[in-house]
């Protein structure tokens, strides 16, 4: 039987070659075919349909293993965030590491140091396996008492100019809703803002997000909205109205990420938190990374009376199934055993 030979380059430009006999090509065999490839994927069918999406094109055929497995790495591959000069891809995971400096921290506010303490933290951290390190001067926990700017700025900044100081080429992530705290943050080198009000709530921050190439974290917020029963339905809702006021800003979507928000539920049985948990996957449908922060929340000491020292090996659990469902930004406290499980998980996929 012929077989369609359909090479993908960098570009995402589909060249299609026919030949016979079944026999797949090596990475050194590329150079014949055309320069500079980035896949080739073989096929016994002649249903490639050039004009649509790569990802969609592999729909038409003929789904086997290795298909599905290079339908899925595609996709992984064509979602990117785009942050300050860096392009974050989700192949592996985009593992962000949190750097607490507020004393307030729900997690570890009680051992809270200095500067050098916090780079220290942050060089072990890019060691692990980090992409992302997020300082955090701020808690944003359920009923937190709020820093004015010029105290959350003093908290920060200085972190925040030692860790690009002592690793220039480090992706720093701040976690503030703060307009002043956004400004000195992304003055003293952050990449990432990472605000829990998606960036509506003033609009000076959409007109200092759009003249940057920072990259956005927007979180569904549900404190002051009342939700239906379908929570998987709300968050697409309030993320489609969040995208579209971010786009017509002028901000790039390739910039944005999402965080479904758990830890942040009205309800105090924390059942809200589970489902949006489980509703992770319908986010897909935005193309965009999607994040998982669920370390050592309340829900862990609300189902199993876990205290906080307690909670890492649930949270890790809780973790792993929520990036099996696309949710592949882990943020996390404990960076060495979220590298570990996202590549023991690819893995496991891409075993023969």
């Amino acid at each position: 039987m012929a077989a369609i030979f359909v090479l993908i380059t960098p570009e995402h430009e589909v060249i299609t070659v026919e030949g016979r006999g079944g026999v797949a090509i090596s990475p050194e065999s590329r150079g014949q075919f055309g320069k500079g490839l980035d896949t080739i994927f073989l096929t016994e069918t002649g249903k490639t349909i050039a004009e649509l999406p790569i990802a969609e094109q592999l729909n038409y055929h003929h789904r086997g293993r290795a298909t599905k497995r290079l339908l899925a790495k595609l996709q992984d591959e064509d979602i990117i965030w785009q942050a300050n000069g860096h392009d974050l891809t989700q192949e592996t995971g985009i593992i962000y590491g949190v750097l607490n400096v507020s004393p307030e921290s729900f997690y570890n506010g009680e051992h809270v140091g200095g500067v050098a303490v916090s780079l220290g933290q942050a060089t072990q951290q890019l060691a692990d396996g980090a992409d992302v390190i997020e300082v955090g001067g701020q808690t944003t926990r359920p009923g937190f008492v709020p820093l004015t700017p010029e105290e959350e700025i003093a908290r920060i900044v200085p972190v925040i100019q030692g860790i690009k100081k002592t690793h220039p080429y480090a992706v720093v992530a701040v976690d503030t809703y703060k307009y002043e705290v956004m400004i000195a943050a992304i003055e003293a080198g952050a990449g990432i803002i990472n605000d829990v009000n998606g960036f509506t709530d003033d609009a000076r921050k959409l007109s200092l997000m759009a003249a940057t190439d920072v990259g956005l974290l927007i979180m569904f917020n549900p404190r002051d909205n009342e939700l239906s029963v379908d929570i998987a339905a709300d968050m697409i809702a309030w993320f489609t109205e969040n995208l579209a006021s971010l786009e017509a800003a002028g901000i790039q979507r390739e910039r944005i990420a999402l965080d479904p928000g758990v830890g942040y539920s009205k309800n105090s049985d924390v059942y809200q938190d589970l489902a949006m948990m489980q509703a992770v996957g319908r986010l897909k449908v935005f193309n965009r990374p999607i994040m998982t922060a669920v370390s050592n929340k309340g829900w862990a000491k609300f189902l199993f009376d876990l205290p906080k020292d307690e909670r890492a090996d649930l949270s890790l659990v809780a973790a792993t199934e929520m990036y099996r469902l696309g949710a592949k930004v882990l943020r996390v406290h404990d960076v060495k055993s979220a590298r570990q499980m996202t590549s023991f998980v690819e893995l496991l996929k891409n075993a023969h």
